[in-house]
């Protein structure tokens, strides 16, 4: 069984509040895509948005040990707070029904931020609770960056060890500098301390002033590290003073979190060889970008950690970093040791070796033991946004990255991907081509090829009457095999001038009969497609009137697959086709999956009379309905209980759904089966 996330962020707010959904986005993204830390990935959700601007169902993400809602509270929230809706629940009720949840379980935290100077609070209740007055921050960008320093600081804290009924532990920063260049131009060390004191509520350890009278230097210097953030102020005389090269040192020996600042104005002699394998950031006069990494950085520590000894191993020794000699020097041989993605390089490893020990990440060890690369599997992928995600409590930034680490973990497994979409500069063709010079995929790929040239990692399906240009063919590269479709035997120049074999560019779809090209054309797509891989994977896909085919997309994928008994793995947490195939073999009823909502598409009536006329199979949109209902979820026949899934149509854990996704490849093509 898959944990469930040690900590997970909860942005709530009025959907119809443009301010404070760009500050969740915002939010996210300082969690998610700080390319200063690209280790730091807290799970986060939004509020669920159906377009009605009522309340949700007052409840937390069941996807984390602990949950951190944000209440986002601004004028929308005020002015509707007390308004009666649909369900009877105001929006005072929603926000305090949450509080409640949160107030119930140590484990959760509810952190309110006043965007605006009437925004909060909202109810009389909530007198009683602090909040983080926002609003008095005039530029928009400063004050979403303070809300983020505020959010980083109480996540750190609450993943920080205390007892149960204890307040969350207060954050120590370990100023590490030398004494010679405190007096020097830029005075780095005076500028962040005088900043650390005026702006922060971290307690910061600072010199030899912090340690009582007849106490020793090194054993209080060694308490002051053991729980503290270092923050190495690396001078020009910094790396020739013993203390400042002990300081570093005993912070990687207790694993803690270490932030280089390089502050070096002329030269060093010597540079301290262990100062690496760190963020480190060049002094810039602003001390808050200094602060601002630091604390990032030991969120990424502090949730790494979590994360990490959730899938320890009894034998694991765990590090929160990448592992250099400093840190296994002293372990045993043949010690195992588990650290943070990414894998490192092959000239790392090797110096590594001479230690004995073996390191591996989290996702080296699951390709390893998810290898199906002997059974040559192609799995395709029918993937698009959804229109409909917000109302999931998602946004695009969480369709990508399932997207990319399902895409990931299957390539990784040794299975080889099957995508059919354009070639436009935002195309998520380009993603996975991206995807495929990943540095853990290469290196796990170059692992099982032993030495041989690699096979085409991707395979991209471009359907009559598509166009690829030569450069978009050549961008490929050489891990990329493109299969061109022909052109269906009963469209040709007869029906429309623009019906060549090979067009040179697309073909729009502005008459019905091209309408009709489109549609055959990208069914024989589909169904060779279909007919050459082992299994579907859907996420997403849009439902909305506006696709070239016969109906959207991925609902026809979904239908030929499962006609054609191949497994598929309807993901349905992220809305779209996928939802709607997960409804309709639940029973569920959608308008989407009628003919009213779906005649809208330009010429619609008159494609279904040429599909009449020319004698085409023309399929209801209720008897697709009547179909997935009758079939049901035990009919998928995908190696997963009906129960798993459903759990697979519900989660929202990548984690989860690439378990289940992989268990079920497994299951219904065990090694020596027959395979495509």
């Amino acid at each position: 069984m898959i944990p469930k996330f040690p900590l997970m962020v909860q942005f709530v707010h009025h959907p119809g509040s443009k301010e404070a959904e760009d500050v969740a986005e915002y939010l996210h993204s300082i969690l998610n895509d700080d390319p200063a830390v690209p280790g730091l990935r807290i799970p986060t959700c939004f509020i669920p948005d159906d377009n009605t601007l009522e309340p949700p169902e007052s409840e937390l993400a069941d996807e984390a040990d602990r949950v951190f809602v944000v209440l986002l509270a601004d004028d929308y929230l005020a002015a509707n707070s007390k308004q009666a809706t649909e369900s009877g629940i105001t929006w005072s009720d929603f926000v305090l029904r949450l509080r409640q949840l949160c107030d119930e379980s140590p484990m959760h935290r509810f952190m309110p931020i006043q965007l605006t100077e009437n925004g909060y609070p909202i109810d009389s209740r909530l007198n009683d609770i602090n909040f983080l007055r926002a609003w008095a921050i005039d530029n928009p960008e400063e004050r979403q960056k303070f809300i983020a320093r505020r959010l980083v600081h109480l996540l750190t804290r609450q993943l920080l060890p205390h007892e149960r009924d204890e307040d969350d532990p207060p954050l120590t920063i370990f100023l590490s500098h030398t004494k010679l260049d405190l007096e020097h131009e830029p005075q780095v060390v005076k500028s962040l301390l005088a900043h650390l004191t005026m702006e922060h509520p971290e307690k910061s350890w600072f010199d030899s002033g912090d340690i009582a009278s007849g106490s020793r230097f090194a054993i209080e210097i060694e308490r002051g590290v053991t729980d503290a953030a270092l923050l190495a102020v690396v001078t020009d005389s910094y790396s020739s003073r013993s203390w400042c090269r002990r300081e570093v040192l005993m912070a990687k020996h207790h694993q803690r979190p270490v932030v280089v600042v390089d502050a070096i104005q002329e030269h060093e002699v010597r540079s301290f060889p262990y100062a690496g394998n760190v963020p480190v950031i060049r002094w810039n006069g602003h001390s808050q970008d200094v602060v601002d990494l630091l604390l990032r950085e030991n969120l990424r520590h502090a949730y790494t950690l979590k994360r990490l000894q959730q899938c320890k191993r009894p034998d694991d020794y765990i590090l929160p970093s990448g592992p250099e000699l400093l840190t296994v020097i002293q372990l045993e041989k043949n010690q195992k040791v588990l650290y943070p993605d990414p894998p490192l390089g092959a000239e790392e490893l090797t110096v590594l070796s001479a230690v004995g020990v073996t390191v591996e990440t989290p996702l080296e060890r699951h390709a390893r033991e998810k290898d199906l690369s002997e059974c040559s599997l192609v799995v395709a992928l029918s993937v698009s946004e959804a229109e409909d995600l917000n109302k999931f409590g998602l946004r695009k930034a969480h369709f990508d990255v399932i997207f990319l680490e399902l895409s990931r973990y299957l390539l990784l497994a040794g299975i080889r991907l099957a995508y059919g979409g354009h070639l436009k500069a935002d195309a998520y063709t380009w993603k996975l081509v991206d995807l495929l010079h990943d540095p853990i995929v290469e290196h796990i790929r170059g692992e099982n090829a032993g030495g041989s040239a690699p096979l085409p990692e991707l395979i991209t399906y471009i359907p009559w009457p598509m166009s690829i240009a030569v450069q978009d063919e050549a961008r490929l590269g050489p891990l990329v095999e493109v299969r061109r479709c022909e052109r269906p035997a009963d469209v040709d120049e007869s029906l429309d001038i623009t019906f060549v074999q090979l067009p040179m560019e697309d073909i729009l779809v502005d008459t019905p009969i091209r309408r009709f090209g489109w549609s055959r054309g990208l069914t024989a797509m589909r169904e060779r497609q279909t007919s050459e891989v082992a299994a579907r994977v859907i996420i997403g896909g849009r439902i909305s009137p506006g696709f070239k085919g016969r109906v959207p997309g991925i609902i026809e994928e979904a239908l030929l697959s499962i006609r054609a008994e191949r497994p598929v793995y309807l993901i349905g947490a992220f809305g779209g086709c996928a939802r709607l195939v997960v409804d309709a073999l639940e029973g569920v009823e959608r308008p989407e999956l009628t003919w009213d909502y779906q005649k809208t598409a330009a010429y619609s009536e008159e494609l279904r009379l040429l599909y009449q006329e020319r004698g085409q199979v023309w399929e209801e949109y209720k008897e697709i309905e009547t179909f997935l209902h009758n079939l049901g979820m035990n009919g998928l026949k995908n190696g997963l209980t009906i129960e798993e899934n459903r759990e697979l149509a519900s989660t929202r854990s990548d984690e989860r759904i690439i378990a289940l996704v992989l268990r079920g490849i497994q299951n219904s093509y065990p090694p020596g089966s027959e395979t495509f």
